[in-house]
């Protein structure tokens, strides 16, 4: 597709035209023991947290059989970038919930369930949301939801179980986004155009074994990337990615 900025050039647009629709981009194989994956990702178009439809075309759409809720209104959003400890393939959300070790991710969500960091403090905020997570290794995974967060925001990571975000995208915008594992370390990066925080770049590092990030050991659970929209049961919209980059190196 042309560049919806403009730019010369052409993009990938991955679309779900329905909430049972699901996309993915993955590697062929397990990621190396270091490597950085990135990206450029923008241009969203996967609701906006808003009372209303939230994206969704019609109003009458349900989760079920593995959700009661009704997707229409509440949930919508897509991947940003994420690393997996198994294959990923389009799946529902639970799966993909008990497969994550670190993600950036959006969830338009309406009511609000999460908070957001608006550059001076906290609020109940799920409109067009960036949550940069490692999940927790060391706390009872959630059939439902699958291990609990630790949330980047506020330039640091948050209490294990506090779901909140570190800024809001804005849907006209191209960001780069990455992560990074290398020296025992997970590092996850956004740049660009924020709502509340204008122009820059977020940073989080989290120690994989000091803070036991879930199944972070590749021996047992090798890394795979994945960005799209991976749930067959929730998620209706569309969004832009280009410059996709694998790097890896040796010691």
């Amino acid at each position: 597709m042309p560049d919806p900025s403009g730019a010369p050039g052409h993009v990938l647009k991955l679309a779900s035209p329905a909430h049972t629709d699901a996309t993915v981009i993955r590697p062929t194989q397990p990621l190396p023991s270091k490597y950085r994956i990135s990206l450029r990702v923008g241009f969203a178009s996967f609701g906006d947290g808003k009372p209303g439809l939230n994206g969704y075309a019609t109003g009458t759409e349900t989760a079920e059989p593995w959700h009661p809720s009704d997707p229409a209104n509440g949930q919508n959003g897509f991947y940003w970038l994420t690393i997996l400890d198994a294959m990923p393939r389009p799946h529902n959300n639970t799966w993909i919930h008990h497969h994550r070790k670190v993600v950036i991710d959006s969830d338009n969500n309406v009511p609000p369930w999460m908070e957001m960091w608006n550059d001076s403090s906290f609020s109940l905020n799920g409109e067009q949301p960036i949550m940069i997570i490692a999940l927790d290794g060391t706390q009872p995974v959630s059939d439902l939801y699958g291990p609990p967060f630790l949330s980047y925001s506020a330039g640091a990571w948050q209490p294990s179980g506090d779901i909140r975000a570190v800024d809001s995208y804005l849907p006209g915008e191209w960001y780069t986004a990455s992560i990074t594992r290398a020296d025992g370390k997970f590092t996850l990066e956004i740049s660009g155009r924020f709502k509340y925080g204008g122009l820059r770049t977020y940073n989080a590092t989290v120690d994989m074994a000091a803070t036991s990030v879930f199944h972070f050991d590749q021996a047992q659970f090798p890394d795979w990337f994945m960005f799209g929209d991976p749930h067959n049961n929730y998620y209706q919209g569309y969004v832009y990615y280009d410059d996709v980059r694998l790097e890896t190196w040796n010691d």
